[in-house]
């Protein structure tokens, strides 16, 4: 799964990338506080949203 696109498989965007685990925008990301802790919101936006999907009836 792409840790930047939350709910998205890796799609290899970066040129050279192999996977999240050598992908240059994921580094950049992840190596910025204040990106980071956007990322870190969108992924718990996320999961939230799942959650609900699956608690309606």
């Amino acid at each position: 799964m792409c840790p930047i696109r939350p709910g998205d498989p890796c799609s290899l965007c970066q040129p050279g990338a192999n996977g999240p685990q050598d992908c240059g925008l994921v580094y950049l990301v992840q190596d910025d506080p204040d990106l980071r802790e956007i990322a870190a919101e969108q992924r718990r936006r996320h999961v939230d949203r799942a959650r609900r999907s699956r608690d309606v009836p």
